[in-house]
């Protein structure tokens, strides 16, 4: 069986997420990658989570509150910008981080503008061995650029690609 883009990022989330691991989710959206980190990492770590919309932050709390989980999330409403290292801690580093631009978020048309500099905040604190995962259901012309940019010598990169979803992988080595 071949699994869908959901599956196969759970998956990957469940083989390198640690119990006292620090986690990002970058588009909180429909708060289904938030709910499935805060399960990952224990109760000696954290996930932070970057919403946009009022509607998704508190949909998303609601929901970890129901679950027991919202004391392992700190929700954030805003993008993430300049202020990531203050909110991270400058001293810490995360194992995984999410950008799910697709349909499995009920986020495929909430693309921001600034989404790569985004990710350019993140890269370079992931731990050695940590991956980013972005998701999208319509990939930007500017996503490719992007990644090739990428040193080969830095990270390893791999693509994912179901009947709507394209979901890519960087390593940091």
């Amino acid at each position: 069986m071949i699994p869908n883009s959901q599956a196969f990022s759970h998956e990957l989330i469940e083989q390198t997420v640690k119990v006292g691991d620090i986690v990002i989710d970058g588009t909180t959206a429909n708060g289904s990658n938030t709910r499935f980190l805060a399960t990952r990492i224990g109760k000696s770590g954290q996930v932070i989570s970057y919403t946009t919309t009022k509607d998704n932050a508190n949909a998303t709390a609601a929901s970890l509150f129901m679950s027991g989980l919202l004391e392992r999330v700190t929700l954030l409403s805003k993008n993430i910008d300049e202020q990531f290292i203050t909110e991270l801690g400058s001293n810490n580093q995360v194992s995984l981080a999410i950008f799910d631009y697709s349909e499995d978020a009920q986020n495929e048309n909430n693309l921001p503008l600034d989404y790569l500099n985004q990710v350019n905040h993140v890269l370079p604190r992931l731990t050695h061995g940590g991956l980013l995962i972005i998701k999208f259901n319509h990939q930007p012309d500017s996503w490719h650029n992007f990644s090739d940019s990428l040193l080969s010598a830095d990270y390893k990169q791999a693509c994912y690609l179901t009947e709507n979803i394209t979901t890519y992988l960087i390593e940091r080595i």
